[in-house]
Formats: C-alpha cells, sequence, structure tokens
C-alpha cells in the first residue's frame, strides 16, 4: 500500500512540475501534498526522494525539498537532447506510424486548435492559466504521441523527464502569449503533415525547426529576465 502511495505521490508532484503550478525555488510542502491527494506525508516523501534523484527536485538542509532552478546552460544542454532524439523520432515515426496514432495527432491537434481560437476570440494577447494548462497538456501529447510511433520505448521517459525540465526552466515566462501559442499550433501542423504523409526527411527537419524556435525562445526570455534566479547555480 505505502508503494502504492508513494507512486501516486509521484505522478501528482510530477504533474504539478509539468503544468507550472510548483514554479522553480518552491517549497515542496509533504503533509500539503499529502493532504491534496489523501495520503499520509511519507510516501509524499518517498516520492520527493525519487524526483530528487532524477534532478527535478533539490533536498536542501533546513529547508527540505525545493523545486530546482535551471541555469541557462542547462536549459541549453536539454533542448539539445531533446533536438537529437525527437527529431529522430519523428523520422521513425513517419515510417512507422498507425492509423491510431495518427488519429491522436489530428484529434490532438483539434483541440488545441480550438484552444487557440478561444484565446483569439477574446480579444486578448495572453491566455488564462486553465487555458495554458489545458495547451501544455495538448503539447506533451503531441510529442509523447510521435515518441511511442517511433516505436523506442526507452525514448519515451527520456523524452518526458526532459519536457518536465525545460518546463521548470521556463518557469511561466512566455506560454500564456498568443503569438506563441499560434507558433507552436502551425509549427505542430507541420510535424504532423510530414509525419502522416510518410516523409521522414520532413518529419526529422520541421521537428528540429520546432525544437530550435522553442530554445530560442526561451533563451530570449532568460536574457530579458530582470531577476538573479535565471543564473543560479
Amino acid at each position: 500500500m505505502s508503494a502504492n502511495h508513494s507512486q501516486k505521490a509521484y505522478r501528482h508532484i510530477r504533474q504539478k512540475l509539468l503544468d507550472g503550478s510548483v514554479p522553480p525555488g518552491s517549497r515542496l510542502s509533504y503533509g500539503m501534498i499529502g493532504k491534496e491527494i489523501g495520503i499520509s506525508a511519507t510516501p509524499v516523501r518517498e516520492a520527493v526522494g525519487q524526483l530528487a534523484s532524477e534532478g527535478f527536485v533539490e533536498l536542501v538542509p533546513q529547508l527540505g525539498a525545493i523545486v530546482r532552478e535551471l541555469t541557462r546552460e542547462e536549459a541549453i544542454e536539454l533542448y539539445e537532447l531533446r533536438e537529437a532524439m525527437e527529431s529522430y523520432a519523428a523520422a521513425r515515426a513517419a515510417e512507422r506510424i498507425s492509423e491510431r496514432q495518427s488519429g491522436e495527432l489530428a484529434e490532438n491537434l483539434k483541440r488545441s486548435a480550438a484552444l487557440v481560437e478561444q484565446v483569439r476570440a477574446s480579444g486578448n494577447e495572453s491566455a488564462d492559466s486553465t487555458v495554458a494548462k489545458q495547451f501544455h497538456a495538448l503539447d506533451l501529447a503531441f510529442h509523447m504521441t510521435i515518441i511511442e510511433a517511433s516505436r523506442n520505448r526507452r525514448m519515451l521517459k527520456v523524452v518526458g523527464d526532459s519536457h518536465i525540465l525545460t518546463r521548470i526552466f521556463q518557469a511561466d515566462r512566455h506560454e500564456f502569449q498568443l503569438g506563441i501559442l499560434e507558433t507552436t499550433q502551425n509549427e505542430h501542423e507541420a510535424i504532423a503533415t510530414a509525419i502522416t504523409t510518410r516523409n521522414a526527411s520532413a518529419s526529422h527537419d520541421a521537428m528540429q525547426r520546432h525544437i530550435r524556435n522553442s530554445l530560442d525562445l526561451t533563451l530570449n526570455e532568460a536574457d530579458n529576465d530582470t531577476t538573479d534566479r535565471w543564473w543560479a547555480d
């Protein structure tokens, strides 16, 4: 039972990291997290230990578990890893994708396009946190469907972890802006078109451009940030 509770806590905290509910520098309260999901603090502590071993949080004396603050250099390394792995995966997906997975990509794009249109119709330049979280969930699902379609199971966790770490680095800086959502949507559509038309070379290049553009955007936001935390070691 304890192991089940520990994994429940692990999944819960991992999701909070991914959707931006706990930004860099935040302290994780074992008791509060336990209350959120109806378990004791002990399995939460075990889950945090696992997350610390994976590099998502730091265990700091006198403070406890703190969400990591990634450096600029770490962000570059993460995006380089994603570029290498996901561009390769996109090319393989173009050769191996199933009808079910093609349908999942199409449905994903339909839902994300509806969110972009919702923000556009509101007349605002940015999305609210609810829409942003929904879009991020679809974004991750889009990328993970492509990894699944490549039929390389070992990539699934590595790429999933890298998405969380890059999400932590972004720290709610640019993801609400309508222009960024529109660009992401357009790039996803280009990737999906290349994959579903079985063009491996175009799939590789479209994914590569997408990830490089994401890195450029993230670094630009970091360079324009006036706080010190972006450069914390």
